[in-house]
């Protein structure tokens, strides 16, 4: 009997319902009745695995890529209540002659949602799109695959509130490049929220889920469709007919911020008009200055033309003061080495350091028992500080202590060991 492989990873079999190489269970699966099968493939590359996540137009599903030997993510469209899948078939079939208008309309505004996502391959904040295609009888986009959390998760891990510091950070971040998406590719988003911000293994603001987004239009008279989230759109959303743009982001965005800090949602926009209101934020923590405070205010303004009109005015607080006074750019050396040993590091960007050019970015050494790729260095210019990742057979050691294996370390500068003292390292910012 072949064992079954699994869906998370598929590099091993199940044992019981759970990967002995990942940890996936099958008990924790997510379901749906018209999911594509387990293995099935396409395009003659691309084979399914588990359910990423769900929503009323669409499945997304971990994948494997045949052709490139990496995992990504495939998002197929299957529109809940006028479709079925019999079987383990792999065809869509529209349930009514009356739903296939519908269809064809939804279709078409899924793949529209890959088009949006080309545009914006020049902006790695943004989930990028690899692949697009029709079969099925129904349509396909392929993107990349990202390992990481969204905000409404990491707020669990955090007890129910992302803590100020972190939020600010994170925050700052997305609205920067929400305000890169606005300005550049002339694009918003209509469905900001902390379940469509991602933060990926390595620290980095993701942002997913474009399928609401349209073209900036200079026209009063723009038609638009109404697909919101209570809490976090804005008036002009629950109309048809309202002008929309980048404010309306803006609005979703300062929202999004005051949950993460608070674990409280902003009153509905209608709720609002009729009398319902909110806590100003350095009302609801003492973390918050007031300047912080007062721009989310003036971003939650329910007259769209009196409101913050640009991500990156709402966020330009959060960097606050300490940020902008530190300066200077990340390096890594030899601890007690001169300039000879030492190297300077992108910001924003992970690195790989370890005893083999072939694996890594940095070679400090090439001693046996330092790994081919030992740990794996990130730089946040942001919070001035360094994230650790040991993937090694001996160890990385920070702090006097070896570093637990594939879990990120924030170290704010010093030395830091490969291996115990086989090679030391030192991080820090230097100005010029």
């Amino acid at each position: 009997m072949q064992e079954e492989r699994c869906p998370n990873c598929f590099q091993a079999a199940l044992s019981g319902g759970v990967c002995r190489r990942c940890g996936f269970d099958r008990r924790e699966e997510k379901k749906n009745a018209n999911r594509l099968a387990e293995s099935a493939t396409l395009a003659n590359r691309y084979v399914i695995g588990r359910i990423l996540g769900c929503g009323g137009f669409g499945i997304t599903y971990k994948a494997y890529d045949a052709f490139n030997h990496c995992c990504c993510a495939i998002k197929e469209f299957v529109p809940t209540g006028i479709v079925r899948r019999d079987g383990n078939t792999t065809t869509l079939h529209v349930t009514s002659a009356s739903n296939r208008e519908d269809f064809d309309h939804g279709k078409k505004r899924f793949m529209d949602e890959a088009e949006v996502l080309k545009r914006l391959m020049d902006i790695p904040e943004v989930v990028q799109i690899t692949d697009y295609f029709m079969q099925n009888n129904t349509a396909y986009f392929v993107m990349e695959y990202v390992e990481g959390v969204n905000l409404r998760q990491l707020m669990q891990t955090f007890g129910g509130r992302i803590p100020v510091r972190d939020a600010r950070s994170l925050l700052y971040r997305a609205g920067m490049a929400l305000d890169r998406v606005h300005r550049r590719a002339n694009i918003f988003h209509r469905d900001i929220s902390p379940d469509n911000i991602m933060v990926d293994a390595n620290g980095n603001v993701r942002l997913i889920d474009f399928g609401n987004a349209k073209s900036i239009i200079g026209t009063h008279s723009q038609t638009l469709s109404v697909i919101l989230k209570h809490g976090y759109a804005p008036p002009e959303q629950y109309s048809s007919t309202s002008s929309q743009g980048s404010y309306t982001d803006v609005y979703a965005l300062a929202a999004t911020f005051y949950y993460v800090t608070t674990g409280v949602r902003i009153p509905n926009a209608p709720d609002r008009f009729g009398g319902e209101t909110y806590r100003p934020l350095r009302e609801m923590q003492a973390e918050i200055t007031p300047e912080i405070s007062d721009a989310v205010d003036r971003a939650l303004i329910l007259n769209s033309r009196e409101r913050t009109q640009s991500a990156a005015e709402l966020v330009r607080p959060f960097l606050g003061e300490r940020e902008e006074a530190v300066s200077g750019r990340p390096y890594l050396k030899l601890a007690g080495g001169g300039a000879a040993y030492a190297w300077n590091i992108p910001e924003n960007k992970s690195v790989m350091i370890g005893r083999s050019s072939d694996f890594s970015d940095i070679v400090p050494a090439r001693d046996s028992k330092i790994s081919k790729r030992h740990c794996e260095l990130y730089c946040d210019s942001l919070e001035k500080s360094f994230y650790l990742i040991d993937h090694s057979t001996n160890g990385t050691y920070a702090d006097g202590m070896r570093l637990e294996k594939g879990k990120p370390y924030i170290l704010r500068g010093g030395q830091f060991s490969l291996g115990n003292h086989i090679c030391d390292l030192e991080v820090g910012w230097k100005n010029g």
